[in-house]
């Protein structure tokens, strides 16, 4: 039971006995003293907060209670600071609300509005310029006395009855409709408490609980980034701004400006400010106010750098598969298999135990996807056995499953991409596996996938087949398989390469059952 719902629990009873002044120097942090001289030690340890100047014992326990709670967590010089803003909140609830029994009586938002304009009055800054190592001209932030209510708030609030699309970070596994997640890498959790702006993260939060409705949970989180960032600008550039809906072209032209001047490893500007227009869209239709979907124009959009897709050559691709076999087997089994099948890992680690059929001799293999829903393809027999194969270790393992590749804690759901990736690294590790240019061999499961693609296309397939066996909707991205095969497709005279089915059947048929299969063809 964490220390708020114990304490709402337990009562306000046996808070009755407080003392009048609790002292720095007895709480828990003063084990936490920092870089703090010892001499400003001594000085912090003999501050205090003084609980009668709150108006009302219910005040003065909730306060207690926070201060307490803050002792516990924070430093030192955090706490000998939060007595210097304890004394601003608590002079102005005596003034302004000296009959609340507690700090929930009244609205968050005109607690705080009622702070600043009291503050005001009585010659208290109500923002600061705050330096970091960032940003170096620093940036205006909220005065530490809003922050310190708005923290006594947060801390008092009964979250836990809160619907979940209101809080700051939404547990997706409590919402009681359907989430669209990609099952070998879910996500778990969306935060939304970097949005410093109260009014902007209430706005984001109600466009991304539409999104959520419909839009795979990757596409959120992309979404929210890229929200944050703009905020993050709006609140160095234009720190009055609460809201979207007080955005105009001018700030988006600024934040275009910010984007190309900033340093920055963000790797496609592009995208990222396509999810900001998303989000500016959906808000712009929650409050009423679509001119915020049109502040963007076709010139701010970036172009696109062309894809460059690399793939693994025939020897790296055997030098790879050598060692990969050594792993677990049932590792190796999906790792061979997703080069097989040339589809996405989500593809091959989603494969279901009803995935295969059987028509006019033909196997037919049935791979859902998490972007397109599901296409089928021809496959041959040694894939089909191999994939038999997996499920009866399963079968016999974990019992009857929806996937063939499950994870060990959790049989339900599929292997998850990390722990996979996570052993290959290992294993490229520990045998010093070596590219071509002699370099350690680096490891990506969509490598294996541009490499399938060219080799269909050095087998002269068409744009359509292609497409269609990788999984594609379309055949724009065969056009960018073509291009990165092109040279090899003019030299018409040359033998076509072993394709990569060739290099994978001496490697599967050394496995046991595999022999017969090979030499029926």
């Amino acid at each position: 039971m964490n220390r708020k719902k114990a304490w709402r629990e337990n009562g306000k009873g046996g808070m009755g006995h407080l003392k009048n002044r609790l002292y720095v120097k007895d709480l828990p942090c003063c084990e936490k003293a920092g870089k703090v001289t010892k001499h400003k030690q001594e000085i912090m340890k003999q501050h205090y907060f003084d609980f009668d100047l709150l108006p009302t014992q219910g005040q003065r326990e909730e306060m207690r209670t926070f201060i307490v709670d803050c002792a516990e967590r924070l430093s030192l010089s955090s706490i000998d600071g939060a007595t210097r803003q304890y004394k601003i909140v608590a002079c102005f609830m005596k003034e302004r609300f000296p009959h609340a029994e507690s700090f929930l009586q009244v609205e968050e938002t005109e607690l705080l509005i009622r702070l600043k304009a009291w503050m005001i009055k009585n010659g208290y800054k109500i923002t600061c310029h705050h330096r970091t190592k960032e940003r170096e001209n620093g940036s205006i932030e909220e005065a530490q006395p809003i922050k310190f209510l708005k923290h006594l708030i947060r801390f008092l609030h009964p979250e836990e009855e809160l619907p979940e699309e209101e809080k700051d970070i939404w547990v997706l596994d409590h919402f009681d409709f359907p989430i669209r997640q990609n099952p070998i890498g879910p996500i778990r959790t969306l935060k939304f408490g970097e949005i410093r702006q109260e009014g902007i993260r209430k706005e984001v939060k109600q466009a991304c609980y539409i999104f959520l409705k419909y839009q795979s949970t990757g596409t959120i989180v992309s979404d929210i980034r890229a929200a944050r960032r703009f905020a993050d600008y709006l609140f160095d550039k234009y720190p009055k701004v609460q809201s979207f809906g007080e955005v105009g072209r001018k700030a988006i032209e600024g934040y275009l400006i910010h984007m190309k001047t900033e340093p920055s490893n963000r790797k496609n500007k592009k995208t990222e400010l396509a999810h900001l227009k998303r989000i500016l869209t959906q808000v712009g239709k929650n409050i009423e106010k679509p001119y915020l979907g049109k502040l963007f124009i076709k010139n701010d959009m970036p172009k696109m750098p062309e894809a460059v897709f690399r793939y693994y050559s025939d020897a790296e691709i055997e030098r790879l598969n050598r060692h990969i076999v050594n792993l677990e087997e049932q590792i190796a089994r999906a790792l061979i298999l997703h080069q097989m099948l040339g589809g996405r890992i989500s593809d091959t680690l989603t494969l279901r135990t009803d995935c295969l059929y059987k028509e006019h001799g033909q196997y037919i293999l049935r791979m859902y996807q998490v972007k397109t829903s599901y296409y089928e393809k021809p496959i041959p027999d040694y894939a089909a056995a191999l994939i038999k194969k997996s499920m009866e270790y399963t079968f016999k393992k974990y019992g009857e499953t929806e996937y063939i590749f499950v994870n060990e804690q959790n049989p339900k759901m599929p292997f998850q991409y990390s722990m996979l990736k996570h052993q290959v690294y290992v294993m490229i590790y520990e045998n010093d596996i070596r590219n071509d240019e002699g370099e350690l061999m680096g490891f990506g499961t969509h490598l294996f996938r541009h490499t399938y693609g060219v080799k269909l296309t050095e087998l002269h397939l068409d744009d359509a087949a292609i497409a269609h066996l990788l999984g594609h909707r379309g055949v724009n991205t065969v056009y960018r398989y073509r291009r990165t095969s092109g040279q090899l497709l003019k030299e018409e005279t040359k033998e076509l390469r072993k394709t990569l089915d060739e290099i994978l059947k001496d490697i599967v048929k050394e496995w046991d059952g595999y022999e017969q299969i090979f030499e029926n063809g």
